[in-house]
């Protein structure tokens, strides 16, 4: 058992008996609010699959049976759009009372009062929740929103497609010996997929420098060179098929953020494993066990020079409510149901992946829900020294930046150094107007 392994299975026992001798009121913080007349009505939002969908209609079902004087309105969507869907809500002020949040919405929309101070809401218990972790809803130190989970970068290895090709993945610590690995697989496979080449690259800089790309203000940390060495690391490793070539990946991926799960190449074992947040990757082992092959979270690799695994870390989601709330203690009973419920956490297991409350952790893993993989990857990333990056990291402006320069050097378009000119120097004026706007500084 690795020593990451073993450090959390004491956590996760302590918690257990801290868990125990509080009793069955955890996450009940005044919840018996005085009853009104008639039943009232609430809404909650949120974005996903058919699978989350199902498992939240029937959480409010059962809500409902529980608390027969206050109906709950689900307002599910797939997840196109998001950002014009909430912008236009918001501006029109049609926000439902509990509304689903990406990270960077917290601080764009959450300065000013822009949502409720969920600390001032007595039936609403956050005290399951580390308070390091509650931060990332607070803005002008109120707590305008609260994250579900935490999602961290991992990497996970289809450990029967390398014994296939004659590679111990248990051999594999540095990135040098990933590509000695990839020189034993056949012509168009490679050892690591991911969504975008930015992701290693900023692991890669985090683990160099021991800094975000971005302070708390939403200045650049790095520099000119820093972007230049990293590119050429990156490259480099894509040349040597440790990474799939950005030719590869939208000839038999595309542009689209999918899964991997259903793609031809992941599941022949051409594409041998991938990165990716660890609360979206249950997908990937499934289609995969399937097949009967197995998928394992494997040590992240830390860069030549760096000293920690620095693994990049932000909320999975969060959750607010409107800024107008006509009653927010029936919507806090409601939402502390969701995060700190028994029965509730039963119903909605890992549909939007590992929640951070306490007491829903310790449900999942009593109701054998949080299991095998899910759990081996819950586990790696609590023990992992992450960096947290800015709310703003993943602007969609930002992304573009990075696509578009590493294609152009794929294709030959470009060198290396033109490209981290353009990155470093479109991503500082991008990153200056964004600190704007959120008023980091």
């Amino acid at each position: 058992m690795r020593r990451w392994q073993k450090r959390v299975l004491t956590v996760i026992s302590l918690l257990s008996v801290a868990v125990l001798a509080t009793g069955c009121n955890a996450g009940k913080k005044k919840a018996d609010t005085e009853k009104k007349e008639g039943a009232i009505e609430i809404s909650f939002s949120w974005w996903g699959n058919d699978d989350r969908h199902k498992a939240t209609q029937d959480m409010i079902a059962n809500f409902e049976k529980e608390h027969p004087d206050i109906t709950v309105k689900g307002e599910p969507s797939g997840f196109g759009d998001l950002d014009q869907v909430f912008t236009t809500r918001y501006a029109g002020n049609t926000l439902a009372d509990i509304t689903t949040l990406m990270y960077n919405w917290v601080p764009q929309f959450g300065q000013n009062d822009g949502f409720y101070d969920l600390s001032t809401i007595d039936s609403l218990d956050l005290s399951t929740y580390d308070e390091e972790f509650l931060k990332f809803g607070q803005v002008d130190g109120k707590q305008v929103a609260v994250p579900y989970g935490e999602n961290t970068l991992v990497m996970y290895l289809n450990k029967s497609a390398y014994e296939r090709n004659g590679i111990d993945i248990e051999t594999l610590k540095t990135w040098d010996d990933y590509a000695e690995a990839a020189k034993k697989l056949p012509e168009g496979s490679f050892c690591i997929a991911s969504p975008t080449w930015r992701f290693p690259v900023t692991v890669w800089l985090q683990q160099k420098t021991g800094k975000a790309e971005f302070d708390e203000k939403g200045n650049m940390n790095w520099t000119e060179q820093d972007y230049l060495d990293a590119m050429t690391w990156y490259k480099e490793m894509a040349d040597a098929r440790v990474f799939v070539s950005r030719k590869d990946y939208l000839e038999n991926v595309g542009t689209e953020p999918v899964s991997l799960a259903t793609n031809k190449k992941w599941l022949e074992g051409e594409y041998g494993g991938g990165i990716g947040w660890n609360a979206g990757i249950t997908s990937d082992y499934e289609s995969l066990k399937e097949i009967g092959d197995e998928l394992v979270i494997v040590d992240y690799p830390i860069a030549e020079g760096g000293k920690e695994v620095n693994l990049l870390s932000k909320p999975s989601l969060l959750f607010s409510v409107k800024k107008d709330e006509e009653n927010p203690e029936e919507v806090g009973i409601f939402l502390n149901d969701f995060l700190n419920g028994k029965k509730a956490n039963e119903i909605l297991g890992l549909s939007r992946g590992v929640p951070a409350s306490k007491v829903a952790v310790e449900e999942l893993i009593a109701d054998g829900q949080l299991t095998g993989f899910m759990k081996d990857g819950y586990e790696y990333a609590q023990e992992a020294v992450k960096i947290s990056e800015t709310p703003f990291y993943e602007d969609g402006t930002l992304t573009t930046i990075y696509t578009n320069e590493i294609e152009a050097v794929e294709l030959g378009k470009t060198d290396l150094k033109t490209a981290a000119n353009n990155v470093y120097t479109k991503t500082k004026e991008q990153a200056a107007k964004l600190a704007k706007d959120y008023k980091l500084q």
